[in-house]
């Protein structure tokens, strides 16, 4: 595993994330300390920070990425549920509003994202 660059615990404290610089996203077991899944997104630079984070339920990750571009992941699942391009080619930071699946990416732009339920129905009912 590479150098770790952001580690974060699920709202419950059953997962844990970390993020590398080359682009890894992995989602390990707390107690166990078990490699669950990896993401992979693009490399960010060396004097950058690859922000990732849970939803509040934990049933999903989100993800910046080395071209400014946002990514989101079934946690159960390990896929890919939607993805964001953007202009801006650094990392963005990402915070998710408490008790809800919006959330907000800013770096020199700050963006808020309501994902279509309509679309996530699927995942949401899997737990």
């Amino acid at each position: 595993m590479s150098e770790a660059n952001v580690v974060k615990f699920s709202n419950d404290g059953r997962l844990m994330l970390l993020t590398t610089s080359n682009g890894h996203i992995h989602v390990l077991d707390s107690f166990r300390g078990t490699l669950l899944s990896t993401y992979n997104v693009k490399p960010i630079s060396s004097n950058s920070t690859l922000e990732a984070s849970f939803s509040p339920e934990g049933m999903f990750v989100i993800s910046g990425s080395g071209d400014g571009s946002v990514y989101a992941w079934s946690v159960r699942s390990g896929k890919e549920v939607a993805s964001w391009m953007s202009t801006e080619a650094e990392p963005p930071v990402i915070k998710w509003a408490p008790g809800s699946l919006m959330f907000v990416t800013g770096s020199s732009e700050l963006s808020f994202w309501i994902p279509d339920l309509s679309k996530l129905a699927a995942y949401v009912g899997r737990k």
